[in-house]
């Protein structure tokens, strides 16, 4: 039995890791778009997981509040999730983290936890809705650093 758990071992640790992102997806210089048909949340360790529409494998991306864009061409009235969305953008854009504003540590706080919110609110979108821009992060292995995130209807161009 320790025979066969020896061989066992070797080839699980030598398989090779799933690819991240189709690599037709990427510019020349490594930004990556994937529209993604659903995602799921992590909300301890901020980050969001989807599969890019037509690939195989699921994709985790993070990224900071800067990445996380309102939505662009859309009908009115909006998806109630992706209204969500902008409005909590909207809510946090404006908030001032200078010392001296007596709030500043907890508009600081909403603007750092923001990505959770946002994340947790694209489970609720439309599938193929979210589209995303990114690069390999080489300081959270597994995980892809977002440059941008916004939802789009399906009709609208990955750009």
């Amino acid at each position: 039995m320790a025979a066969l758990a020896a061989l066992t071992v070797p080839a699980v640790l030598a398989a090779a890791p799933a690819p991240a992102t189709p690599l037709d997806t990427c510019d020349p210089v490594g930004v990556c778009t994937a529209r993604l048909v659903s995602v799921t949340a992590d909300v301890v360790d901020g980050t969001i997981t989807g599969t890019p529409v037509g690939g195989a494998h699921p994709i985790t991306l993070a990224g900071q509040e800067d990445a996380y864009l309102k939505s662009t061409g859309f009908a009115d009235p909006l998806p109630q999730a992706v209204r969500e969305w902008d409005e909590a953008i909207d809510k946090v854009s404006g908030l001032d983290t200078d010392p001296t504003d007596p709030n500043w540590y907890g508009n600081a706080k909403a603007r750092v936890f923001l990505p959770r919110t946002l994340n947790a609110l694209a489970t609720r979108f439309p599938p193929d809705t979210l589209v995303v821009h990114f690069v390999a992060d080489e300081s959270r292995t597994g995980t892809l650093q977002l440059v941008t995130i916004q939802p789009a209807p399906v009709d609208r161009h990955l750009g």
